[in-house]
């Protein structure tokens, strides 16, 4: 079984012909990665024999007839700060280590309704707070495409998971960029839907801000993110902040054409982030686009300059309020590091919260005005490809250019391209667009309106139908 070229949406169509087993698809998952995750470690925490039980229940309703969609009897990886019942859940922490929840989050109850098989929890940044899964705690995880290089971050053992094909499907979460930069770094599929349309009932406190954190999928294929989200969306009375918007079908447009629909491309804040191998297959991507029929158009968008700025505030005061009692009784068990980041944020006054808020309102206006001239908006979703894991413990990168930090006043130099779909709460989804001279992944994202995903997913998958980066797998992972 050759687990680097099975896609959720093949294992799906395979599954409900009963031309493949979930007991042996689950099997398979599990022995690539016993044999490949030690030196990747996507996962904390391996749920073997449960996954296997839960495979077996599949195969069995399947055998009499309760066939549950698209996820029934394919397995999945979970992030770890989504809680699992019975399972520890540690948010990539030393707080956390011995946590088990007595309850799902509901994106996990809602894949096991679906009849989706959990393979494991994924490894994270600590607290998710970075993008670079170097966690002090549970260990580097290690890019799929090159292992001396970072998978991205904060969801990158669920991005490694995927692009190794250890699973064939994995949750994330996105605070500011989480699930879209270790996607874009690990040449898959990162998917974050609009801010409410999955809930966030049972994602752990102080990962992610309260208005800022989204969850979503990675995956294989934009069709394969379009079946893990019709999974997980829709309201939930337990998180307030769940919309009550009907959920569509998301995969109704995918394979429609796309001419006539028209871009955005944002040049005065994107192109001065990204290197020149990035900005490159960015404008050859829109360059295809447009060859499908798509019109270009440019657009400035008033007050982008200050995202970083709300961004940054918003998210550090949000994310204090759970941290507060870690930091009175038990500082120490943060990396020196993330504790000097909490307790620069205690001094955060509440007048730059409430101006972040303000000015926030005035970005979301001009980001519905930029909308109703296009119906996406196209850019780069990193600015540069995966680093290593030296330069990232050194904080920078040497270039032809000069020297890159890879963090500054504005903050985390990996998220800088993606945090704008963070304030506003768009959908956004990162894909693959081609490779760096090193041979690394790079990432086109495609945002939309609020609440339009399926048009979204559309143009995303024709473009990556068209463009065909999505047939390339990492060169040092051995066939199943």
């Amino acid at each position: 079984m050759d687990l680097e070229d099975f896609t959720l949406a093949e294992a799906a169509r395979r599954i409900e012909a009963r031309a493949l087993s979930p007991v042996e698809l689950t099997r398979a998952c599990l022995e690539r990665i016993e044999r490949l995750d030690p030196e990747i470690n996507a996962f904390v925490t391996l749920t073997r024999e449960q996954a296997l039980a839960d495979a077996a229940q599949a195969e069995a309703d399947l055998s009499a007839g309760r066939y549950r969609g698209a996820l029934h009897g394919v397995p999945v990886s979970i992030k770890d700060n989504l809680a699992t019942a019975g399972v520890r859940t540690t948010a990539g922490s030393k707080h956390l280590s011995d946590w088990v929840p007595d309850e799902d989050a509901t994106v996990v109850a809602r894949l096991r309704q679906a009849g989706a098989v959990i393979l494991g929890k994924t490894n994270l940044h600590e607290w998710a707070a970075g993008c670079s899964t170097i966690n002090p705690y549970y260990g580097v995880t290690r890019n799929p495409w090159d292992r001396n290089r970072v998978p991205g971050g904060s969801s990158g053992g669920s991005a490694a998971a995927v692009a190794a094909g250890l699973s064939l499907g994995a949750i994330g979460t996105d605070n500011a960029g989480s699930v879209r930069n270790p996607a874009s770094l690990c040449g898959v599929v990162g998917l974050k839907a609009t801010y409410g349309r999955v809930s966030r009932f049972g994602g752990v406190a102080g990962t992610g801000g309260y208005s800022t954190d989204h969850f979503g999928v990675l995956t294989r294929t934009v069709r394969d993110s379009a079946l893990m989200l019709q999974a997980i969306a829709g309201p939930d009375p337990r998180d307030s902040t769940s919309s009550d918007a009907p959920v569509p079908d998301f995969g109704a447009l995918l394979g429609e054409g796309v001419a006539g629909l028209r871009i955005g491309v944002v040049r005065d804040y994107f192109d001065a982030l990204a290197v020149d191998e990035v900005k490159e297959a960015t404008a050859n991507a829109v360059e295809l686009l447009e060859s499908l029929g798509m019109s270009v158009q440019e657009l400035s968008i008033p007050y982008l300059e200050h995202v970083p700025m709300v961004q940054l505030v918003t998210a550090r005061a949000e994310n204090l309020s759970p941290a507060e009692p870690f930091l009175r009784t038990r500082p120490r068990d943060y990396s020196p590091e993330l504790l000097y980041r909490q307790v620069r944020a205690l001094a955060l006054p509440a007048h730059a919260y409430v101006t972040a808020q303000r000015v926030r309102r005035l970005i979301c206006e001009a980001f519905d005005r930029a909308f109703e001239q296009v119906d996406v908006i196209v850019s780069p979703s990193v600015s540069m490809p995966a680093e290593t894991i030296e330069e990232c413990r050194q904080g920078y990168v040497e270039s032809a250019g000069g020297r890159i930090l890879l963090q500054d006043a504005r903050g985390t130099r990996g998220t800088l391209c993606t945090i704008p779909f963070n304030v506003t709460g768009a959908p956004a989804v990162s894909v693959p667009c081609g490779f760096s001279a090193q041979g690394l992944p790079i990432g086109l994202q495609i945002a939309a309106p609020h609440f339009e995903e399926p048009a979204l997913l559309r143009v995303a998958h024709a473009y990556e139908q068209a463009a065909g980066w999505h047939t390339r797998k990492p060169p040092q992972i051995p066939l199943a």
